[in-house]
């Protein structure tokens, strides 16, 4: 058997060297997508702030946002701007709570209701009434139904344009022969704030897009 060179017994060190100083950088480089990806997905959600428009997990999908702000009327009430994952699209919803009792509020599926939309006459969509589970959360034996309302879809650019120089949003149910909502709801009005409506979108425009870029990636590398 040969003799190692005095050469090969430099260079072999060297080699090893330099494989596990490549590995440990493909290794970093590995642990920082995988905390970016994390970061980014945990870091996204802000705390409610009364008053104020913030940024929370999506009803559905777990790469929906919600951008929401609470009621100035009946404060649990939020209104609720869907962000779809193509980052232009808003489902607008809201929700209004009650504790009236009427048997017949069990039994309903879905509506379409008289409205009124700051100074606009609309029609708008309940898809469904679903009951609180007081009870079985917090052990109180509380009656609350809660009407979701669906108010549309719309583009970002339209629901900014539409509210410009707008302080406040009122939304009101009617009372009439499509809907008796005095019998069912406790209160047929609530308002909320425009205080950083506008800077909320962008952000979640921003965050969709990165999320966006993220998962194209992830497929990317499949």
């Amino acid at each position: 058997m040969n003799k190692p060179s005095k050469e090969n017994t430099i260079l072999f060190p060297l080699f090893v060297l330099l494989t596990l100083l490549c590995l440990f950088i493909m290794l970093a480089q590995a642990f920082a997508v995988t905390d970016e990806n994390t970061t980014v997905k945990t870091s996204i959600y802000e705390e409610r702030v009364d008053g104020k428009w913030t940024i929370e997990k999506g009803m559905g999908d777990r790469d929906e946002l919600l951008i929401s702000i609470n009621g100035e009327v009946v404060h649990g009430d939020r209104l609720r701007y869907r962000l779809m994952n193509d980052c232009e699209t808003i489902n607008v919803l809201t929700q209004f709570s009650t504790m009236k009792e009427n048997p017949k509020t069990k039994n309903i599926k879905k509506l379409y209701v008289s409205a009124k939309y700051i100074e606009e006459d609309i029609n708008v969509h309940i898809p469904f009434v679903n009951k609180m589970p007081w009870k079985e959360a917090a052990g109180v034996d509380l009656d609350m139904w809660v009407f979701w309302v669906d108010l549309g879809w719309y583009t970002i650019d339209l629901i900014k344009d539409y509210h410009k120089n707008m302080d406040e949003i009122t939304f009101s149910i009617k009372h009439d022969a499509l809907f008796k909502a005095d019998n069912y709801l406790d209160y047929k009005t609530n308002s909320w704030s425009t205080n950083g409506m506008n800077e909320a979108l962008d952000r979640a425009v921003n965050i969709c897009k990165n999320i966006n870029s993220i998962n194209t990636q992830e497929v990317l590398k499949s």
